[in-house]
């Protein structure tokens, strides 16, 4: 995974999302982005997609410039960023993601099917973890309940898999049902 570039990339997104908290402030921002990317890796993708993964909340949650991405990445990594970039957060959450889900239907890049589901592995095994730990509490955090939570997490996987084939669909199969298991025994 190491390269000079791939590198760029971790100092761009820290730059970018310095400490910003996750959720609730559980985790940063920064420590997100680099498991994408080091699950986008050991499933063996190419280099524009690991560095998109590292950048993949960067245009949706800090003010870094989508022409900064395509400066030091190219823009096929811009691409891939902006096809897994919710809207603007004053749009409402189903809007955003329902957004969200025509952009991956629309792309033709699978990079950005990976990093998505890279993204979605991350979420769903947080996810799982905080339910389990904290119960039905954890969720208080999010501005969506459990079952909108659970048709966009399904929604998602589904649109991938029907799209394309690949191993970290496997895995991103098996962390939605550890976050539906978890979700529906809260």
């Amino acid at each position: 995974m190491y390269s000079a570039r791939v590198e760029h990339a971790v100092t761009t997104m820290i730059e970018a999302h310095g400490l910003q908290r996750r959720k609730a402030g559980r985790g940063f921002e920064a420590s997100h982005a680099f498991s994408v990317a080091l699950i986008a890796a050991d499933f063996g993708m190419d280099e524009d997609t690991i560095v998109a993964a590292l950048l993949h909340d960067t245009l949706e949650d800090t003010d870094l410039a989508p022409q900064v991405i395509e400066e030091r990445f190219g823009e096929p990594v811009l691409r891939m960023v902006e096809d897994v970039s919710e809207p603007p957060k004053p749009a409402r959450w189903k809007t955003r993601k329902l957004a969200y889900l025509e952009q991956l239907r629309a792309t033709p890049r699978l990079g950005s099917l990976a990093v998505a589901s890279a993204d979605k592995v991350h979420n769903l095994t947080k996810m799982a973890a905080g339910i389990e730990a904290r119960g039905a509490a954890f969720l208080n955090a999010f501005s969506a309940g459990i079952e909108e939570m659970l048709w966009y997490q399904n929604a998602v996987y589904d649109l991938a898999a029907a799209r394309w084939r690949h191993a970290i669909l496997e895995e991103h199969r098996r962390r939605l049902d550890a976050f539906v298991q978890a979700a529906r025994t809260r």
